[in-house]
């Protein structure tokens, strides 16, 4: 072997040796310095002000803060991608609802990254219920009602939902597709104008989040005739989940998730797991989030990995029947 080639093999050899060296160093003394946190949706949603609160339990825990930053826009992509091309040094994470992370893969032609390959999972934050609703004069009061109702009319129940893509979107189609109804699904821009054609009669009844129809409900104006996630929930112990009125297959919530660039420092993913879990157990935790309709989940980073890649199978075929794109 000739000097040259010696020296460059003993060079790569001690850079690799630095480099092996480095990584424990670096998780080992993270966080040195604040740490962003993207948030791919506007400020004052559930997802951003649970983000808020947990980046400041957090940021109490390590002595530095962690600093949220809303970047929104393309139904989550576009903080998404900021965060999967961002250093894998955990100084840039992520807190999100499902939609960059499992449906967008479904939903648009092209993707400006691979969740799977380009993010970290670190740890299941909270679930998302959402309940069906209808105007209280419609003839049905459950869910099993409703897809009799369908059965006999085809065609002529109106549906509103938030935008195309959405989780209360695609909860509906998935009713359509699990049970064979056919109803008009009318998306709305957002859950305000939703909420006032649904009390105006413009729609006979739809999808969203517990929070936005609960008022209505109490009130006396909106009826719930089921909820999408597994179990019944605090804030309609009363109302069943559809999966007990004769869909048994059927669960369709959104959730939200803590993630980071791919290649993070395991020593960093397994800091920010634990601590997650436990700020999820504290009782201000649980009181903030049932105000913000929220289901505490909790978990290991496997658990969020295997939750991602189930949901993206469990929406492809319906997506596809539907022939939903939203690019």
């Amino acid at each position: 072997m000739s000097t040259i080639t010696r020296r460059r093999v003993g060079g790569l050899a001690l850079a690799a040796g630095l480099a092996a060296l480095s990584r424990p160093a670096l998780a080992q003394g993270w966080p040195d310095r604040p740490v962003t946190v993207i948030v791919p949706w506007p400020a004052g949603g559930s997802t951003d002000v649970l983000a808020r609160a947990l980046s400041r339990n957090l940021g109490d825990r390590f002595g530095h803060p962690m600093v949220v930053d809303n970047r929104s826009g393309a139904n989550g992509n576009i903080g998404a991608a900021t965060v999967a091309r961002a250093a894998p040094d955990g100084y840039t994470l992520m807190i999100t609802t499902n939609a960059p992370i499992t449906n967008n893969v479904l939903l648009y032609k092209s993707m400006p990254f691979d969740p799977v390959a380009d993010l970290a999972p670190i740890a299941l934050l909270a679930e998302l219920p959402i309940v069906i609703a209808a105007r209280s004069q419609m003839p049905y009061r459950t869910v099993q009602e409703l897809i009799a109702y369908a059965r006999k009319n085809p065609g002529k129940v109106n549906c509103g939902t938030p935008p195309l893509g959405s989780a209360a979107h695609l909860a509906a189609e998935l009713l359509m597709f699990r049970t064979g109804i056919q109803m008009n699904i009318v998306p709305y821009r957002g859950s305000a104008p939703l909420t006032n054609d649904l009390l105006a009669g413009s729609v006979d009844m739809a999808l969203d989040l517990v929070t936005t129809y609960l008022p209505h409900v109490e009130a006396g104006a909106l009826r719930a005739l089921g909820v999408t996630a597994a179990e019944a929930i605090p804030q309609l112990p009363a109302t069943p989940p559809v999966q007990a009125q004769g869909v048994p297959d059927y669960q369709a919530t959104g959730w939200i998730s803590l993630l980071g660039p791919a290649k993070m420092p395991e020593q960093v993913v397994t800091r920010l797991n634990a601590d997650s879990n436990a700020y999820l157990g504290l009782e201000d935790t649980k009181v903030l989030l049932s105000k913000l309709g929220l289901t505490p989940l909790g978990g290991t980073p496997a658990d969020l990995k295997r939750r991602m890649a189930t949901e993206i199978e469990l929406w492809r075929p319906v997506i596809k029947a539907a022939n939903i794109t939203v690019d």
